[in-house]
């Protein structure tokens, strides 16, 4: 082999099974024609996704702020209502603590019948013991009933009921 066989034969590229051979012109291998490109895609799909998108967008934004207004205006209720409810739950232990007053209690047991005892005995909690001996109080005397005056008693006989007589009628009836 000569020398110039020997370069064809390496410079000569390897062409898998199928593929033609490219016809030869006066100037060399001749090239392909391949389909052109399109350079312009079609404007309408286009246009409509990105009205699309847009409109998608404007929708969401809109239902964001709603639902953010809305929350703030039940937030703003919440703290209405928050405020009034503390107000009443102050109230509310003023009026306790008026009635746990020791003059308030002690006015509250007098008017149920409970008498002061001078001499109490305390429970110790931790152990249940009883601390000190303790004395029954002493009812004070009742007050002495108002006697009725001569002006009071005129007008009291002329207001009081009859007191029925031993047969069972009244006197002013007469039957």
């Amino acid at each position: 082999m000569s020398r110039s066989a020997t370069a064809t034969a390496t410079s000569t590229p390897v062409r898998p099974a199928g593929v033609p051979r490219p016809a030869r012109g006066p100037a060399g291998p001749r090239l392909l024609l391949v389909p052109p490109l399109r350079t312009g895609a079609p404007r309408a799909p286009f246009v409509v996704l990105i009205g699309t998108l847009l409109t998608a967008g404007l929708a969401g934004l809109l239902f964001l702020h709603t639902a953010l207004a809305e929350d703030s205006f039940r937030l703003h209720d919440l703290k209405v209502r928050s405020a009034v409810l503390t107000d009443r739950e102050q109230a509310l232990e003023q009026e306790v603590a008026l009635e746990a007053s020791p003059k308030r209690l002690a006015a509250r047991a007098e008017a149920m019948g409970m008498v002061r005892s001078e001499n109490p005995a305390f429970i110790r909690l931790s152990d249940g013991r009883v601390l000190g001996r303790p004395k029954a109080g002493v009812a004070p005397p009742p007050p002495p009933a108002p006697k009725p005056t001569p002006s009071s008693s005129s007008s009291a006989d002329a207001t009081a009921t009859p007191t029925p007589t031993p047969s069972g009628s009244t006197p002013a009836s007469g039957r």
